[in-house]
């Protein structure tokens, strides 16, 4: 695996571990991915590097609205949700990541903000018990509401962590810019602060052979990319505000949740931990 990154641009130590080579084996790494998949889009390199990284789901995958499932998936949520457990099973097996390195926060795919307290007093008390010395997960960019609020219980367990707490990196996921729906970069990208993977043949062939299992999403995995993963420090967010002028990708798909009501939600969810301390 090649790497460009010029580490000066780097703001914590953490963050130049991640690419050494051979990779610092002490690295304490916690991967919080919205749904079962969303870690091998976006740091399957990571997982391939630091097969001891503890990989958490802020969700199960499963929305309770049926017309959000593939056209080809049956039976009830719980059970689509167990189909979804199982692939996560074994996609991550191919990073040499076992069953008790896997764990979820128990919410439910559309619906992860209405419990985004409950879900950041778990992941609290996970990164508690396990003290990490780096988080990964998803920007702030409007392109999926689970996605978001990944950001922001990250960032609600970290601030209650205070200097306990790890640093916050970022995975891409996708966003709405220039018209269409944007992968494999971020919203706002700057070069000089991401670091990039350039995936080697065998990182390339591990992230298929884990994307292949995740076959319930077949087609969704179809519009991302394989050459690289990049990843950067988490920014400061202001929940409250929209990430970016316009209409976010998840109301371009007419899906229940609005970026408006999102950021109310988000900002009740703020205030209530900041009156809990």
């Amino acid at each position: 695996m090649n790497w460009q990154a010029d580490s000066t641009n780097s703001r914590e130590e953490v963050f130049r571990r991640l690419v050494t080579d051979p990779p610092d084996i002490v690295q304490r790494v916690v991967v919080l991915a919205a749904h079962p998949d969303d870690e091998t889009i976006g740091a399957s390199a990571v997982l391939g590097r630091f097969p001891t990284t503890l990989v958490v789901y802020l969700t199960d995958g499963a929305p309770r609205d049926k017309q959000l499932w593939p056209p080809t998936t049956r039976g009830s949520r719980e059970e689509y949700a167990e189909v979804r457990r199982r692939e996560t099973a074994n996609a991550l097996s191919h990073a040499r990541i076992p069953d008790n390195q896997i764990f979820s926060l128990g919410g439910v795919d559309q619906e992860a903000i209405f419990e985004a307290r409950r879900l950041a007093t778990k992941l609290t008390e996970l990164l508690q018990q396990n003290r990490p010395d780096l988080l990964i997960t998803h920007p702030y960019e409007g392109g999926h509401p689970d996605h978001d609020c990944a950001a922001l219980v990250a960032r609600v367990a970290c601030s209650t962590l205070g200097k306990e707490a790890p640093e916050i990196c970022e995975m891409t996921s996708y966003h709405f810019r220039d018209g269409r729906c944007v992968t494999g970069e971020f919203l706002n990208a700057d070069m000089e602060c991401e670091i990039v993977f350039q995936l080697s043949e065998e990182d390339r062939q591990r992230k298929r052979r884990m994307m292949d299992e995740h076959q319930s999403q077949r087609l969704v995995l179809e519009n991302f990319a394989i050459a690289n993963e990049r990843l950067r420090a988490a920014p400061v967010y202001d929940f409250s505000q929209p990430p970016h002028e316009g209409k976010l990708w998840f109301e371009c798909m007419g899906w229940p949740m609005t970026g408006a009501r999102w950021r109310e939600l988000a900002t009740c969810a703020i205030q209530q931990e900041c009156s809990c301390r």
